[in-house]
């Protein structure tokens, strides 16, 4: 029985552990904004979604901590849309502080990647 105990005690004393380290991530914004930070967030939304690197204004992220990305619509050699040619929803962002770290996190995926080399504060 003693040696069973000693297992549980240690998982329980290092899930605690690991609980108290981790703050809630909180709603962020940009600092500052420069080619390297655009292209940081270029990859990290990439990696996350696949596909082509998205193109991003140099005011994203500097006022609000959510970002939507539509998908281009299909247009006919008229040059027009072509009306109903897709129905993919918007791909939603959100940039985050957490221990002092901005992250970007995809709801979608549930996905959170650290962004190294890019400052925020809460918002």
């Amino acid at each position: 029985m003693a040696k069973l105990l000693l297992p549980l005690a240690t998982l329980f004393a290092l899930g605690g552990c690991q609980s108290v380290n981790s703050e809630p991530a909180k709603p962020a914004i940009l600092t500052s904004v420069n080619p390297s930070v655009i292209a940081t967030l270029q990859q990290a939304i990439q990696q996350a979604k696949g596909g082509a690197l998205v193109t991003l204004s140099d005011s994203v992220f500097t006022k609000r901590s959510e970002l939507l990305i539509d998908h281009a619509m299909s247009k006919g050699s008229d040059g027009r849309v072509i009306m109903g040619a897709h129905n993919i929803k918007s791909e939603k962002f959100i940039l985050q502080l957490r221990n002092n770290q901005c992250e970007l996190y995809y709801p979608k995926k549930e996905l959170t990647t650290v962004l190294e080399g890019v400052t925020c504060k809460e918002l």
